[in-house]
């Protein structure tokens, strides 16, 4: 009875925290950008599809931690679409292609947009950080994540469809860091008990 209750309040989290996420965060920061409104107008459901997307990974994410069981099929699954979405955002929502912003903490001003996309920029390599940490020690991720932003960054600038940003680099090595450690911590509470199906 306590698991079904506790179930059903983790799903009622998992839809505010998907709601609140892409319908006052990502979506509107992401309608800034000309290019990547005009390829989501092409699907009449698009923030629709992400809220669910978002309470579905959440939601069952808590479940498997509830009854210790892991799925390999659930992490295949979310990280297909998160990988995917990363892609679209990352390569189309750019306004200013070719650049170089060599500064380090450009997004600490006092501007709404400027920090609900550096908070953006943070949240969305989480998930990233958080495959690394299912496998790789503390240098191994430090390296992995570097030279995978680090790559993103220079593919962006060298094929005209971005700005490499030293900020960003920071900004995505701070929201892998948070994935990494959220992981490191789930492992030792599960640890004991954890199955993998």
């Amino acid at each position: 009875m306590a698991r079904g209750i506790r179930c059903i309040l983790a799903l009622a989290i998992s839809s505010i925290l998907g709601l609140g996420i892409i319908q006052y965060l990502a979506y509107p920061t992401l309608l800034q950008y000309e290019r990547f409104e005009n390829v989501m107008s092409r699907f009449g459901y698009t923030k629709e599809t992400l809220i669910v997307f978002v309470i579905l990974s959440c939601w069952l994410l808590y479940l498997q931690i509830e009854f210790r069981r892991f799925s390999v099929v659930y992490l295949y699954l979310f990280y297909s679409v998160y990988l995917f979405l990363l892609f679209v955002v990352l390569f189309t929502k750019a306004p200013v292609y070719h650049t170089f912003n060599g500064q380090l903490f450009d997004f600490l001003v006092w501007d709404k947009g400027t920090l609900i996309e550096a908070i953006l920029n943070l949240v969305y390599f989480i998930p990233l950080g958080g495959l690394y940490g299912l496998r790789a020690n503390w240098i191994e991720f430090i390296l992995i994540s570097l030279l995978t932003i680090t790559g993103i960054e220079t593919i962006q600038y060298v094929f005209y469809i971005g700005t490499f940003s030293v900020s960003d680099i920071l900004l995505n090595f701070l929201g892998c860091l948070v994935g990494y450690s959220i992981c490191l911590i789930l492992r030792r509470l599960v640890h004991q008990k954890v199955r993998i199906i």
